[in-house]
């Protein structure tokens, strides 16, 4: 399945989960807004963030989710690289087999 597939099955899950609890993902959509607030780090970065975090984590649809939103800010493939770099530091072998298949979303998204 193409990383475009996975993504609109996990927005399509996550539209599910909004309507059987608008209450509770109003509120998770309020903690993204305020974290994604304007501030001195632009979208793109805050986005290769939770990519990082995303990665250290072991989530696949998280790796996709913020690769996309990285991607649509402008996030380059070079940059991109460097924050996989960081994420294998910081999670070792699980960390580079997950930075593997984000960086294949990148390049089919």
């Amino acid at each position: 399945m193409s990383a475009k597939q996975k993504l609109a099955e996990m927005n399509a899950r996550a539209a599910t989960l909004y309507k059987a609890d608008g209450k509770t993902m109003s509120a998770f959509r309020g903690l993204m807004a305020a974290a994604n607030r304007e501030g001195k780090l632009g979208p793109a970065m805050k986005e290769m963030i939770a990519l990082a975090v995303a990665i250290g984590r072991g989530c696949e649809d998280c790796i996709i989710f913020h690769t996309a939103e990285a991607k649509s800010h402008g996030a380059s493939r070079d940059e991109f690289v460097e924050v996989l770099a960081i994420a294998i530091e910081m999670s070792g072998g699980p960390g580079t087999v997950y930075a593997a298949k984000a960086l294949a979303a990148y390049d089919e998204l």
